[in-house]
C-alpha cells in the first residue's frame, strides 16, 4: 500500500491508496480505512464514477471499521485496458484483489454498475460474501430503453470527455454539495471514451436473473424512489428472486447515497451490525 492519504472534503476520515497489479493484467487503484476486526467492508462504484463516489457515506459510517474502495478498471486511478468490460472482467478483478489483499470474507456494497457486480460475484463466489448491499440495482439491463437512448452520445464521445458531459451525465435528482459535485465530475472525466464506450456495451448485456436465487448472502436493497432508471419493478423483482431480501426506500434519485449519505450509512450500519 502506498503512502499517500486523502482527506475526505465530507468529513469521511483519512484514507490511505495502493495499486494493486493482478493476474487479469491490470494495476488496480484502491481507497481504504480503519483495521476493524469484522468483515471488512468493500464499495463498489457505478458507471464514469471512481472510488470517491461514496464520500459522502464514509463520513457517516463507524471509523473502526475497515473499508476498501477499488476503482474499477477503465476509472478512476486504476489502469485502462481497450477491452474487458464485461461483468465477468470485474469479477475477476475484484476476486483477486481480494486475494492479492488477503481479505477471505467481505460484506459488498454496490451501486448501479457496481450492484450488477456485487451480484454475480455473491452468486457464483457465495463463500466469500457475508452480507450484501445492492443500491439502486436490478435484475436486468437489455431492455433498459434510458440506456439504449444513452448509446448513440456515448458512442459520439471523443478524447478528451468534455465538462458538460460529465456534468449532464452526472445530475442528480437533489441537490449536493458543489464541492462534492466538482470532485464527482473531474472524476467522471477521467474515463476515456472507448472506456466509456466498452461497458456500455456490456451492461446492455447484462441479464442476472439466472443467478439470482444462487445469492445466499443476506441482502439489503437501497432504492431512490425517484430513480429515472431503475424501477420499483426492479425492486420487487430482486426481492422475488432473492431470497430472504429487503427494500429500505429513499426519497432520492439513481444515487441515494449522494443525496441522503446520513440516511444510507445508517441502513448500511443497522444492516452490517
Amino acid at each position: 500500500m502506498s503512502k499517500s492519504a486523502f482527506s475526505s472534503t465530507q468529513g469521511g476520515g483519512e484514507f490511505c491508496f495502493g495499486r494493486a497489479a493482478l493476474g487479469s493484467g491490470v494495476t488496480i487503484h484502491y481507497a481504504q480505512r480503519g483495521e476493524g476486526v469484522g468483515p471488512p467492508l468493500v464499495f463498489l462504484h457505478g458507471y464514469g464514477d471512481s472510488w470517491r463516489s461514496f464520500t459522502r457515506v464514509f463520513e457517516f459510517l463507524s471509523k473502526t471499521r475497515r473499508i476498501v474502495a477499488p476503482d474499477l478498471r477503465g476509472h478512476g486511478d486504476s489502469d485502462k485496458p481497450q477491452s474487458g468490460y464485461v461483468l465477468a472482467d470485474y469479477v475477476r478483478d475484484l476476486l483477486l484483489l481480494l486475494d492479492s489483499l488477503g481479505l477471505e470474507k467481505i460484506d459488498l456494497v454496490g451501486h448501479s454498475m457496481g450492484s450488477l457486480i456485487a451480484q454475480l460475484f455473491a452468486a457464483i463466489i457465495p463463500e466469500r460474501v457475508g452480507r450484501l448491499a445492492l443500491v439502486s440495482s436490478a435484475p436486468a439491463l437489455s431492455a433498459k430503453t434510458s440506456l439504449l437512448e444513452l448509446k448513440p452520445h456515448i458512442d459520439a464521445l471523443e478524447d478528451p470527455i468534455s465538462r458538460s458531459f460529465a456534468v449532464e451525465f452526472q445530475a442528480t435528482t437533489n441537490p449536493v454539495p458543489a464541492d462534492f459535485m466538482e470532485m464527482i465530475v473531474a472524476e467522471t472525466m477521467k474515463v476515456p471514451a472507448h472506456v466509456w464506450r466498452s461497458v456500455l456495451s456490456g451492461l446492455l448485456e447484462v441479464d442476472n436473473r439466472g443467478i439470482l436465487r444462487d445469492i445466499c448472502a443476506q441482502t439489503l436493497l437501497l432504492w431512490g424512489n425517484q430513480d429515472p432508471l431503475f424501477t420499483r419493478s426492479d425492486q420487487e423483482a430482486l426481492l422475488s428472486q432473492i431470497a430472504g431480501s429487503r427494500l429500505e426506500e429513499f426519497d432520492a434519485g439513481h444515487s441515494p447515497h449522494w443525496e441522503k449519505p446520513e440516511e444510507v450509512a445508517e441502513s448500511l450500519e443497522k444492516f452490517l451490525g
